[in-house]
């Protein structure tokens, strides 16, 4: 991909402010209305604890609290303004600890290099592209162990994602989807450079450095 034109680059900035505002939205929604539906079902069932069957309710009571606490993570992990709060190496943890809890990918997270100052923008890019490739291991490489290493050099930060999964043909566009696209154009449009590298069976590496910017006083 080359260097975008000023309107190309507006028009990249403009779908990534939307994009967000759509996951904000889903977040409100995963809170507002799914979080709270299963808090009354639970609420519900438990009222009902004494006239029925002891052993299945107690079963089901306690998948729906799994299921309510999935949610609640899964609508935090979302929302741009908690990975905000609480740090980009928190949220990535947070985000890593739940691969963990609910697949069979052994997920590892590494800082090497001395932590520098990232501006609210960069640190959502940076998780964006972390969440989006986590999320093409989860989905699409049967890996069995994935590993994310953040690197903090003079004028850079450093990212890589690898999985030791089935991987794709690059020569096959299609197999690299929209998702890799979307990963690129977010490091691109922060002046970051690029790569992604994979051949079948011998899984997946997504790397990308992005410029370090002194704070604003």
């Amino acid at each position: 991909m080359g260097k975008l034109s000023p309107l190309a680059l507006a028009d990249t900035n403009w779908k990534m402010a939307i994009q967000e505002q759509s996951l904000k939205q889903i977040s409100s929604e995963l809170h507002d209305n799914i979080c709270q539906s299963l808090l009354l079902a639970i609420m519900h069932l438990q009222q009902m604890e004494k006239s029925v069957e002891q052993e299945k309710l107690a079963e089901t009571i306690i998948l729906l609290q799994e299921t309510l606490q999935e949610t609640h993570q899964l609508s935090r992990s979302i929302n741009g303004d908690f990975v905000l709060s609480i740090g980009l190496h928190a949220a990535i943890q947070k985000l890593i600890n739940r691969i963990n809890k609910v697949t069979s990918i052994k997920t590892t997270f590494q800082i090497t290099g001395e932590e520098s100052y990232l501006s609210n923008e960069v640190e959502l890019v940076l998780f964006r592209v972390i969440q989006e490739a986590l999320n093409n291991v989860v989905k699409h490489s049967n890996a069995c162990s994935a590993q994310v290493f953040i690197q903090y050099e003079k004028e850079f930060v450093r990212v890589r994602i690898t999985d030791d999964g089935i991987g794709f043909n690059q020569s096959n566009t299609q197999e690299g989807g929209a998702g890799m696209n979307n990963m690129e154009t977010r490091v691109r449009e922060k002046k970051g450079k690029w790569k992604a590298e994979s051949f079948p069976g011998k899984g997946c590496t997504v790397s990308f450095k992005i410029p370090l910017l002194k704070p604003t006083l």
